[in-house]
Order: C-alpha cells, then structure tokens, then sequence
C-alpha cells in the first residue's frame, strides 16, 4: 500500500488511473509553470500535494485544490483567502511553513501553492529520487517512541512562538497534530496550512478528534489546547484520548522532574473549562521557559562553586565597605568651617585716562 505525504497509508480509489513509478491523478492535467509534478505523495478532502522540482532543480512541495470538490464556492474561496492571508506572512517566522507563491488557473478550476519541502526521513533535503517520505512529528514518534521531556519542551516552545506570530497576525491554524507538523532543516514547523483561517471562525467540522475543545476550532485558544495535546503525545507515548493519563514511567518521579513539570503544563493548557487554561499561547510559551530556564540554584553547589561563591561574596562585602567609607569622608569633609577673610575697604578711585576730571587746563 502506498504512504502519502504524511506517511500514512493511502488507498489509491478504483477511478483513479495509477502511473507505474510516479502516482496516480484525479484525471485532471495540472499545469504549475516554472514546474514539474513529479509525484503525489498526499492527498485530502479538496486537493492533493505533489512533490514537485522547479526549472533551477529545486525541491519543492505544491498543494492543488480543485474547485470541483467543493459543494460550492464558498468554502472554495475561503481557503484561497485563508491561504493569501497566510502566504503574507508565512515567511515572517521560522516556525511556521514558508508559502512561496499562489497562483489560480480559472479555466481549469483549481487554485494552488507552492511551498518549502519537508525534510526526507532519511536524507534530508539531499532529495535524490521518488523514494521521498517527510520527516514529521508523527513519524519521528513512530520511529523513536515518547520523546525526552527536555527535547518535548523545546518542541513545544518553537511551536508556541510560531502560533503567538500566527495569532497575532488575526490568523488560527485549526488543525494542530503530530502529522502537520514537518521539519525542515532540523527544525519544527507548522504545515498544512489549508484550514487557517481569520480568528473567531468557530467551527466543529474541521479540525481532527481529540485535538478539538468542546468548544471547537476558530479561536486561538482552540490552538493552545490542541498543541497541549500533541506534547501530551510526543512526552508519553499515549494516544491523546488516554489525557490525562500518565503512562507507568512516570510513577514514584517527583514533581520536580521535567516531564512531572511539563504534565502540570499540559494539564492547564488541556482543561475542560475555558476559564482554567492559559490566557494565551505566549502564556504557554513563557510557562514552557521556565522549565528548561538555566538555574544555579537547581542543583546542589560543587566545593569549587562554593569557594567561588565566597570570593565573590567578600569582594562584594569589601566594595561596599570601600564605599561608604569614601561617603563618610566626603560628608565629613564637605562639613569643615571655611575661613571668610575680611574685605578691606576700597579706596575712592577716579577714572584714569587721557584727561583727568579735574585738570584745569581744558
């Protein structure tokens, strides 16, 4: 069976037409200029993605949304809007999927959009041949199990970053799991970006189960919680309907562990009632911080770190002493009597020049 672009299976339909080594189509020959289609390695409710090579030979991943899929053309439209809004400011972060153009072709009926590739799972972004699976988070938990709670923080923190950008930019994702987040260069980005939307867009139908609040997607706060859920996945290993269960690893560690630490996050950022969660993701994000914040006071002192902590301490003790001794005498200093001599008397002077007041011979 073959995997899509998330690395799932994928069934190919039965009035698909399935070219040997390169893919199968939904019967419509797209036209991307400046581009070849090289494979398809997704496909959802309104498109497909295709691994596609520019003229200069670089990489890249291109989603085509076809009109035709759509009841009618209002959510067609809205996802193009969503996509403009974000290609906007897609590039303005390092955590969010860059979008490097949109086009529209009206005549054939689909929109599409070219964006950066995910890393293969195996070589990178050394893509070579049509053996291309991209590097997720899902795919790296299939690969490696629970992650290290250190690593699962630092996880959530660039996630967190990139969604306070994307909030603060009027825009929500909606669709926040493991398998839409890639890496790129090593680095964890958020992708497909085809449910963004303008923020207040509450919806039930979009979105994946499990990651949905009761209250549903649309706003930011529907963000938060879904990507509580996904670190709840990557720290434990468990399925996001087992929160907030922890998994046997995690008896007898005390609440200073990191991933005990983390857990209370999660369980603020995951709460049934709105009015228990974070206030916003930049809230998380900070909370996060404080986690992994280096603290010389997060571990017992060596005698090295003592003996210095002792030097720095009298030094400190003899500056302060120097200076109020420099005040004092400068105060007492300041208060000596000063002699006034007295002023002798200023004898009457008349003015001296060429002619004298009282010559007498003008």
């Amino acid at each position: 069976m073959r995997k899509n672009y998330l690395g799932e299976p994928c069934e190919i339909p039965a009035n698909n037409k399935l070219i040997p080594e390169i893919g199968f189509t939904l019967g419509t020959a797209f036209h991307i200029p400046e581009y070849e289609l090289v494979i398809e390695i997704a496909r959802g409710s309104y498109g497909q993605v295709w691994l596609a090579r520019s003229v200069l030979g670089t990489w890249r991943a291109i989603k085509i949304v076809q009109r035709s899929l759509f009841d009618d053309a209002r959510p067609y439209q809205r996802e193009l809007n969503g996509i403009r809004r974000y290609e906007a400011i897609s590039r303005g972060h390092d955590g969010l999927v860059d979008v490097l153009h949109v086009g529209r072709n009206e005549d054939e009926g689909y929109f599409y959009y070219v964006m950066e590739l995910a890393d293969d799972q195996v070589v990178g972004q050394n893509v070579r041949s049509l053996d291309y699976t991209p590097l997720t988070l899902q795919s790296k938990l299939s690969a490696r199990g629970p992650l290290p709670a250190k690593e699962c923080i630092d996880l959530g923190v660039q996630l967190a970053e990139a969604l306070g950008y994307l909030h603060a930019n009027g825009l929500v994702h909606r669709d926040i799991k493991p398998s839409n987040i890639i890496f790129v260069d090593g680095r964890p980005k958020l992708a497909d970006v085809g449910l963004v939307a303008d923020s207040g867009l509450s919806s039930f139908s979009v979105g994946t189960l499990g990651f949905l609040p009761k209250e549903g997607t649309g706003d930011p706060a529907a963000d938060v919680f879904a990507l509580g859920k996904v670190l709840y996945e990557s720290s434990t290993g468990m399925d996001r309907n087992d929160f907030p269960d922890l998994p046997a690893i995690a008896r007898g560690l005390s609440r200073k562990d990191k991933l005990m630490q983390l857990n209370e996050l999660l369980l603020r950022a995951c709460a049934h009632g709105e009015g228990d969660r974070f206030d916003d993701v930049n809230d998380f994000a900070s909370a996060l911080r404080r986690i992994i914040a280096p603290s010389i006071f997060a571990r017992p002192f060596t005698w090295r770190e003592r003996r210095l902590i002792g030097i720095v301490t009298v030094l400190v003790l003899l500056l302060g002493i120097s200076d109020a001794l420099l005040l004092y005498l400068g105060t007492r200093n300041s208060k000596s009597p000063v002699a006034v001599l007295p002023k002798e008397p200023v004898a009457d002077q008349t003015i001296q020049g060429k002619y004298d007041q009282n010559d007498k011979s003008r």
